[in-house]
């Protein structure tokens, strides 16, 4: 399918008018996150799909706080009662009561609450929104993956007959990856219009924004940025000068590409920092993220841990393995200052 058709039907899916949950972009969002985190796979679990479902809504269903103090307890669909919003509604009431800050922890310590909610999210989307997410009009339309089976059907049914995967066409992984920086930030937009007009409160821009997705500009503690210092012997990642004065933590693979907050996705710099900006690094910077990766995991999760930060270096590896392994021919790709190189075409990693 030629890029600019699969883009017009992804946009008609993003900007539909008649939505009544934000389950339909819940759905389109994982699916590009997973093309990211799985490069090259054609089969995505149903189960890989409602982890990630429950992960976006694990943040969303924190009570907000809007301008003027009200707290608002937001909703993502019209109707009064949603299984997948309770369902994650109670296991973040399970996660506050043993102070499971993060979804690791909550995969550990919460194990088979976790693995129940997973369940319930991952049935509600085999039956509704992965076979109508392609249907324009009144028709189906296939323009990411066959529709192998129709709505109602049950996730242990697709299990019992190994059916329980969502089967991407040809070239739609590629196309998500290099199309998804495009897309999230226009989903994110339609889902938080959504979600302040169902819950009764204005759209505050980057408050609400920030409150559902998370936000590039946070508050680094203490113990993150000194470690991240310490482990580069006090010099910054990108020219290796003496980090002067308190240093700026940079996301080596920048936010705007690909939310991700691992500590393994975070770097210590001088003013490189907004030199870099949003950037992708150029090779020999590359190389250095690559190695440090595989020969400091420890130290690098020692420093998580004390920062009580997160930590996911399969994650990480994998989204810059699908950035740089998409790269096209003449992408600039900053060296240093305001020194740029153009890429030859797709880097390995």
């Amino acid at each position: 399918m030629r890029d600019d058709l699969l883009l017009e039907r992804l946009l008609q899916v993003i900007d539909e008018g008649r939505r009544t949950a934000t389950y339909k972009l819940a759905l389109l969002s994982s699916l590009i996150d997973t093309a990211a985190l799985a490069p090259g796979r054609d089969e995505i679990p149903t189960r890989a799909i409602a982890g990630l479902v429950v992960e976006r809504y694990l943040r969303q269903v924190r009570t907000y706080v809007s301008n003027d103090g009200t707290a608002h307890e937001l909703r993502q669909i019209t109707n009064q009662r949603s299984a997948v919003i309770g369902a994650v509604e109670d296991l973040a009431r399970q996660a506050e009561a043993v102070n499971a800050r993060s979804l690791a922890d909550i995969q550990i310590r919460l194990k088979d609450e976790y693995a129940a909610t997973v369940a319930k999210v991952e049935d509600t989307f085999v039956r509704y929104p992965i076979p109508l997410l392609q249907v324009i009009g009144s028709a189906t339309v296939p323009f990411l993956y066959e529709p192998d089976w129709p709505e109602l059907t049950t996730a242990a049914s697709l299990r019992a007959s190994g059916r329980d995967v969502v089967r991407l066409l040809p070239g739609v992984s590629d196309r998500l990856v290099v199309l998804g920086p495009l897309l999230r930030p226009l989903i994110e937009l339609h889902w938080a219009a959504d979600v302040a007009r169902w819950s009764g409160i204005t759209l505050e821009d980057e408050r609400l924004h920030a409150h559902l997705f998370g936000a590039e500009r946070v508050s680094f503690p203490t113990p993150l940025r000194k470690g991240l210092v310490e482990l580069q012997r006090g010099r910054c990642f990108y020219c290796d000068r003496p980090i002067a004065g308190t240093a700026q933590i940079d996301h080596f693979l920048a936010w705007s590409r690909w939310p991700n907050d691992a500590i393994e996705n975070l770097v210590a710099a001088d003013r490189c920092n907004a030199m870099k900006s949003a950037h992708l690094a150029a090779e020999p910077h590359l190389a250095r993220w690559l190695d440090r990766l595989d020969t400091s995991a420890s130290d690098v999760g020692t420093i998580a841990g004390s920062a009580r930060w997160s930590s996911d270096s399969a994650r990480s590896r994998a989204l810059v393995q699908s950035t740089y392994g998409h790269l096209a021919v003449g992408t600039p790709l900053w060296l240093q200052d305001g020194e740029f190189v153009l890429a030859d075409g797709p880097i390995a990693v």
